[in-house]
């Protein structure tokens, strides 16, 4: 799927007539938020890198040394995404095209929004009484009783903030990049392609999940 961002119009799909190109507002909104709450969000794992536990599963209070090493490579992700994403109010980014800048923001806005939908899901069913709707690892040596109080209590928190986290980081993404498109039917097939994907993502999880498989414990 390819948006034209050079030419100063771009065809459209039902006739032959031209559409006038969008303009990037005066002030990009959706560019400037996604910029400052991937910014926001990357602290959580900067906290969780220097050795900060709450919020983390029993498992990852458990392996510290890998949680902090996994939160670093993860931080600095998030801070180059965060600042790919103000680049799009740079010229330099109508001069590409548009698939190199768009790829990595629909990627990461389906991983984050179905992320959401999904953890929202098996947490609740886990909270509902069905424990096999999330797999949390075991942990040697913490007896059963305190592996399912903090499991339960993380269950809580990721539907309660980190899952919430993941829909808003997932939405302002989406619609930063719909900003930066520039016709209203390359827009709508952005939104329709975005979609798609979390759907596709979504239900691949679900197979997984019927079939024994782990696809994702937070």
């Amino acid at each position: 799927m390819t948006y034209a961002n050079s030419a100063p119009a771009d065809e459209s799909v039902n006739s032959g007539d031209r559409e006038t190109e969008i303009e990037l507002p005066s002030r990009p909104l959706w560019v400037h938020s996604a910029f400052v709450f991937t910014l926001l969000y990357t602290a959580f794992h900067v906290y969780w890198a220097v050795g900060g536990t709450w919020g983390l599963p029993l498992w990852g209070q458990h392996n510290q040394s890998e949680v902090q090493a996994v939160n670093w490579v993860v931080s600095a992700i998030m801070l180059c995404g965060a600042f790919w994403v103000l680049a799009l109010l740079h010229p330099a980014a109508r001069r590409v095209p548009s698939w190199i800048v768009l790829l990595p923001l629909w990627g990461a806005a389906v991983v984050c929004i179905s992320h959401a939908f999904f953890g929202w899901v098996t947490k609740g069913l886990y909270l509902a009484g069905m424990k096999s709707a999330v797999d949390f690892p075991v942990v040697p040596g913490v007896s059963a009783a305190t592996a399912d109080k903090e499991n339960h209590l993380s269950a809580v928190i990721d539907i309660l903030v980190f899952e919430p986290c993941f829909l808003i980081q997932g939405v302002v993404l989406a619609m930063a990049a719909w900003q930066f498109i520039r016709t209203a039917a390359n827009r709508r097939r952005w939104v329709w392609s975005l979609v798609v994907g979390v759907v596709l993502v979504d239900l691949f999880g679900v197979t997984l999940s019927l079939a024994g498989l782990k696809f994702a414990i937070g």
